[in-house]
């Protein structure tokens, strides 16, 4: 199990409390009339896609947590599956088909799907750098919209998401750490309402050589130095570059 994953589970298992859990009861089967959403990263060169994380909710299989007073009460039931990206022949699209009604003894509804990406590092160029998956897209399905409203985005368009992203190679001396994380305007999570698409296909618009390095020094106090792929050096106290810097440069 890779650590993406780990860290989606450990997410759920914290917030469903101590309630036994019967993993029987969590065997999806979607029934024979069922709707199917395809999702799907279009993949360009230098990017990988990490598996969904695929999120079912019950009301049936209801979970107890505990509120702020200690008081017990019951929430719906959480069933998180990871699901790998296929090829389609020997395109550039990875997708995979998602049952919106997961069936099962809990009747499992299709409540949110996670899509994360990442550099893809080039064998003894970036070797020592670690590379960190991109904030996640978390897709909401069948009305489960349980953020607060000005925190959900309308992202797809014509059943596409488009979202810029660049490469940053952040050279941490103070904490001794290397690491390639793919930038874009935002620098948190996005929550994305899905309406009524059946296909969903998000394609990250990859910069590969609009390429900025940020040196972290190690003396505390001291500027962060960024250097832009256009020669130009800024000395600012923020480990984030200049997002309309690096559209100009594109």
């Amino acid at each position: 199990m890779n650590r993406y994953k780990w860290i989606f589970l450990f997410f759920f298992i914290i917030i469903q409390g101590c309630a036994p859990r019967s993993d029987k009861n969590k065997t999806l089967s979607p029934p024979a009339d069922t709707e199917w959403v395809t999702v799907g990263i279009k993949l360009p060169a230098g990017i990988e896609a990490l598996p969904l994380n695929v999120l079912y909710r019950s009301d049936i299989c209801q979970r107890a947590q505990y509120n702020s007073a200690g008081e017990k009460e019951y929430i719906s039931g959480f069933n998180p599956n990871a699901v790998a990206l296929k090829q389609q022949g020997s395109s550039d699209i990875y997708q995979t088909k998602i049952a919106l009604n997961g069936g099962g003894s809990c009747q499992w509804q299709l409540s949110e799907v996670w899509m994360s990406i990442r550099y893809k590092k080039i064998l003894n160029t970036d070797s020592d750098f670690k590379t960190i998956p991109s904030h996640k897209l978390i897709l909401i399905f069948n009305g489960h919209n349980f953020r607060p409203p000005e925190l959900i985005r309308n992202l797809i368009k014509n059943e596409k998401i488009e979202l810029n992203y660049y490469p940053v190679f952040i050279n941490n001396e103070f904490s001794n750490e290397k690491k390639i994380i793919l930038f874009n305007s935002w620098d948190r999570s996005q929550y994305i309402l899905v309406n009524n698409e059946k296909n969903i296909l998000f394609t990250p618009i990859f910069h590969k050589d609009n390429i900025t390095k940020i040196n972290i020094p190690k003396e505390l106090g001291s500027a962060n130095i960024i250097y832009y792929s256009d020669g130009t050096i800024e000395k600012i106290n923020s480990s984030r570059p200049n997002y309309n810097k690096l559209k100009s440069l594109n």
